[in-house]
């Protein structure tokens, strides 16, 4: 099922950039005929995910009655486990065959998982015999991912490989000029190009970055400068700390869902896991006590908080949807990346 309740970042139009230009390329033949295998592979942050949704815009601009579906590795894993858990795998099988376009995002995500990769391989031969787009996404090249049955590899190698290049500083002072406009965010040239020399980061960390400088911009009523990039780049100032409803808002739109159902009792996985991320980016990014954020979300005491902490921890070593979901996040909430899953 396609991902819904874009990230803001992602909601941008897509920049073309030298970094960037022959992956761009690459899909710009979705829809057409015939069709070709697209694996896009770079460094998280880079712009993978918006390029891939790109292609799905594409895609049905050409063919609107198209059946799409677009899903991350890890989703997919959790669909065969369930399917296999329910005895209903004939069932799973089925459906996953029943498209014109098929994204799979993150696909190292399944290193070590052999039953899910031969699973992943028989779809990938069936769809491929019926003239089915595919489109992988990865943060390594297809050669370089640990554990992965040789075959599959071939598959992913058997069109176009696309690497995304992280953005050099000209490259980066385009992105943050076009970043600011989609925010209509006042940013002088000089500006974005003492940020853009000031920060080698991923397109993902200058939007985050560009919302800390709008938040402390606000806070100091002081306009969009050089001077206060300058003071950004030294530390010697700070964007405010979000508040708890500002971050309940962030992760129900990252996961789309509701600040309601995120603050409620439910307890379907569906809101859990949600209300865990939440309350370990409540507990890195605020200083409300344990008691006041379990007392937010839900009426809860101080160790459910340490215990949804302590289990995401856990679920994020094997997980890798999970910290693009809390990275997301804090681009959202305009932090820099790692605030979150750094050391509690």
């Amino acid at each position: 099922m396609p991902r819904s309740d874009k990230p803001s970042s992602l909601l941008v139009p897509f920049l073309v950039l030298p970094e960037n230009r022959f992956a761009f390329e690459a899909v710009a033949s979705v829809g057409e005929e015939p069709t070709r295998p697209i694996y896009l592979y770079g460094p998280s942050g880079m712009g993978k995910s918006h390029l891939a949704r790109h292609a799905v815009r594409l895609f049905l601009s050409r063919r609107p009655q198209a059946r799409v579906e677009h899903v991350t590795a890890a989703e997919f894993a959790a669909e065969f486990a369930d399917a296999s858990s329910r005895r209903a795998i004939p069932l799973f099988q089925a459906a996953t065959r029943e498209v014109d376009m098929l994204v799979i995002e993150d696909v190292q995500a399944l290193a070590r998982r052999r039953e899910t990769q031969q699973q992943l391989l028989a779809l990938c031969d069936e769809l491929n015999s019926t003239g089915c787009q595919l489109v992988w996404t990865s943060r390594t090249s297809a050669g370089d991912l640990p554990q992965f049955m040789r075959k599959l590899v071939t598959r992913f190698r058997a069109g176009v490989t696309a690497k995304i290049r992280p953005p050099g500083r000209a490259s980066r002072a385009r992105l943050l000029l076009h970043f600011s406009q989609s925010r209509q965010m006042a940013l002088p040239g000089d500006a974005a190009e003492l940020l853009a020399e000031g920060l080698a980061v991923s397109p993902r960390e200058l939007w985050a970055a560009l919302g800390q400088i709008e938040s402390i911009s606000r806070q100091h009523r002081k306009p969009v400068s050089s001077d206060l990039v300058r003071k950004f780049l030294k530390q010697e100032v700070v964007s405010p700390k979000p508040r708890l409803e500002e971050i309940s808002r962030a992760v129900a739109r990252q996961f789309g869902i509701s600040s309601a159902q995120l603050r409620s009792r439910q307890q379907s996985r569906k809101i859990v896991i949600p209300r865990q991320c939440a309350m370990l980016t409540a507990r890195q990014l605020t200083e409300r006590s344990l008691e006041e954020i379990g007392r937010f979300f839900g009426g809860r005491d101080h160790t459910t908080v340490i215990h949804a902490c302590r289990r995401l921890r856990q679920l994020l070593a094997h997980e890798p949807e999970l910290a693009l979901n809390l990275a997301q996040i804090e681009s959202l909430l305009g932090v820099p990346a790692g605030s979150v899953t750094g050391p509690v």
